[in-house]
C-alpha cells in the first residue's frame, strides 16, 4: 500500500506537462520531444518487459465513461541515471499526433530521474518508480513506451522499447455472505 501511495505522488507531479503547446515549450526540448516520439514510431521488435527494471501497463475506468493508462516502471535491477522516458498510444498511422502531447519524463522538464536498486532520495532525484499516465475512450489499448537511461560507470546510454497491450475488465463484485 505504501508503495502504491508513493507512486500516486510521483504520478501528480510528473504528469504536468500533458495540457501545454508545443509553442509554449523550449525548441529545443520539444525537438527532442519529437525525436524520441519518431523512434518510438520507427522502433521494431519491442519488448513487454526489461530485465533491467519492472515495466507494467494498467488500466482503470474514469467516471466520466473514459480510461486512464498507466504505464508504471519501477524495480530497478541496475542503477538507471538520467532517465527519459515517452508513452504514445499506438496508432495504425505511423505518425506523431501534434494535436496532443503524450505523457513523458526527462524530455520537457528540467527535473533528472534516477532509479538505483534499494536507494529513494528525492532531494537528490532518486526516486522510487515512474509512472507515465493518458487517457483514452478506448477500453483496450496498446501503448508503445520508449526508456531512455544511462548505466553507472557507463558513457554508453541505454534504449529500450516497449509494447504493452490491456483490455479493461470490470472488477468482479463481491459476494456478501448473509453472516
Amino acid at each position: 500500500m505504501k508503495k502504491l501511495l508513493i507512486l500516486l505522488i510521483l504520478l501528480i507531479a510528473l504528469t504536468g506537462c500533458n495540457g501545454e503547446e508545443p509553442r509554449e515549450l523550449d525548441k529545443e526540448k520539444y525537438n527532442a520531444y519529437l525525436t524520441y516520439y519518431q523512434s518510438i514510431l520507427a522502433a521494431e521488435d519491442k519488448l513487454v518487459q526489461s530485465p533491467c527494471f519492472d515495466i507494467e501497463l494498467v488500466v482503470n475506468k474514469l467516471a466520466d465513461g473514459s480510461y486512464r493508462y498507466d504505464v508504471i516502471i519501477d524495480n530497478p535491477r541496475v542503477a538507471m541515471f538520467n532517465i527519459k522516458a515517452l508513452a504514445i498510444i499506438e496508432t495504425l498511422s505511423l505518425e506523431i499526433d501534434k494535436e496532443k502531447m503524450m505523457p513523458s519524463v526527462g524530455i520537457l522538464d528540467d527535473y533528472k530521474y534516477n532509479m538505483v536498486p534499494g536507494q529513494i532520495d528525492l532531494e537528490k532525484n532518486f526516486v522510487e518508480g515512474i509512472i507515465l499516465s493518458l487517457t483514452s475512450p478506448e477500453s483496450a489499448l496498446r501503448v508503445s513506451v520508449m526508456v531512455d537511461y544511462k548505466p553507472l560507470n557507463d558513457e554508453q546510454t541505454v534504449r529500450q522499447y516497449f509494447s504493452l497491450y490491456i483490455t479493461y475488465e470490470e472488477p468482479a463484485e463481491e459476494e456478501t455472505t448473509g453472516e
